[in-house]
């Protein structure tokens, strides 16, 4: 998943820019110490893996232990 992020030049920060904010560097601040010494960095994410159950997944026998009879 390609994207850009920004770097502050002083503190190092990453950072990202809304969508649809515009690729100028000069009209962003560095939202960690306010400065505006940036560079436009492009990162490659990986997907977030999708967790899923299998088909069958047995719901076992149990019961409380307030109806176990026991008292």
């Amino acid at each position: 998943m390609p994207g850009s992020e920004y770097q502050c030049g002083e503190c190092s920060h990453h950072f990202r820019a809304p969508e649809d904010a515009p690729h100028d560097t000069r009209s962003l601040m560095c939202p960690a110490c306010g400065s505006i010494d940036l560079f436009l960095v492009d990162v490659e994410r990986r997907q977030p893996p999708v967790m899923r159950a299998p088909e069958s997944v047995p719901s076992g026998d149990w019961q409380w232990p307030h109806e176990t009879g026991v008292s």
